[in-house]
């Protein structure tokens, strides 16, 4: 078979008619999405000029992150209204992705506004004041009779719930003890993790804490290195003031390993639900 060269196009001047590189048209023929019109004995490839403007489907197609397979399935049926599918389902990938960008944005701003609290945080001073109420993502209640092994199965279960693979973590998580047991010294009986969460998650996991007056104190050092000191502080303050302790007590690290390899500059914070007492 012989052409008229004339009427065709060479893969390189087809390549320089896109800015591309002639690798790229080699690829459409090994996936059979562009075959040359005409392959010369000495191995030189010709497009037709219908080829050519098929060319220009192919490539604004694939800036769209068309697969393959789906712009030769289009190039088979063009219609207005397969063309029509084709937008309606890139539109709504894209409107996923921004809703996933903006998670992620809300996110940060969330994690920037906790290294905001650290930067300004005052250590070991005690302040009562009015908290809105806040939408906690808590576990699975902890028994005694757990191991350490089963009560970390238990965090990472937690925090896999909260968390989803694509959901970046902007809170740390913290954990809960009942006051009963904390004002008896029993520092260590962690009945529940806890983690404030903004996105949506199952309504059987999320306990309210309900807004009210809330003691808090901020400290340096890890939780079970100074909560016996930090528990006479609290003690003294809460007797002094005539404190009524109306929830159980939340723990939460504001700094730990995230931001530091030292545990002397982490900083937790330990608060609970008081009222003032009427008598």
């Amino acid at each position: 078979m012989t052409i008229n060269k004339e009427n065709y196009i060479t893969a390189g001047e087809l390549a320089s008619l896109y800015a591309i590189p002639k690798q790229t048209l080699l690829y459409y023929d090994k996936h059979g999405l562009l075959v040359p019109a005409y392959v010369s004995e000495n191995g030189y490839r010709y497009y037709s000029v219908s080829q050519y403007l098929l060319l220009e489907i192919i490539l604004n197609m694939r800036k769209l992150n068309i697969s393959i397979q789906g712009i030769k399935n289009y190039l088979q049926n063009r219609n207005v209204d397969n063309f029509e599918q084709i937008l309606l389902a890139k539109e709504k990938e894209c409107n996923k992705i921004i809703e996933d960008t903006l998670n992620i944005k809300k996110s940060l701003h969330l994690s920037l506004q906790t290294i905001e609290k650290i930067r300004k945080t005052r250590f070991n001073q005690i302040q009562v004041n009015f908290q809105k109420e806040k939408i906690l993502f808590v576990s699975e209640t902890l028994t005694e009779t757990m191991s350490l092994r089963e009560r970390f199965r238990l965090l990472s279960k937690h925090n896999q719930t909260a968390f989803s693979k694509k959901h970046f973590k902007e809170f740390t998580t913290g954990w809960i003890i009942d006051k009963d047991d904390f004002f008896a010294e029993k520092f260590n009986k962690t009945i529940q993790y806890f983690t404030p969460v903004s996105h949506s998650i199952p309504k059987k996991h999320c306990f309210v804490r309900p807004e009210g007056l809330y003691l808090t104190i901020r400290f340096q050092g890890t939780y079970y290195q100074q909560v016996a000191s930090v528990y006479k502080e609290i003690l003294d303050f809460v007797q002094r003031n005539a404190l009524q302790i109306v929830s159980n007590v939340y723990v939460f690290p504001l700094k730990n390993h995230w931001l530091t390899t030292d545990t002397k500059t982490y900083i937790n914070q330990i608060s609970f639900q008081v009222e003032y007492n009427s008598c």
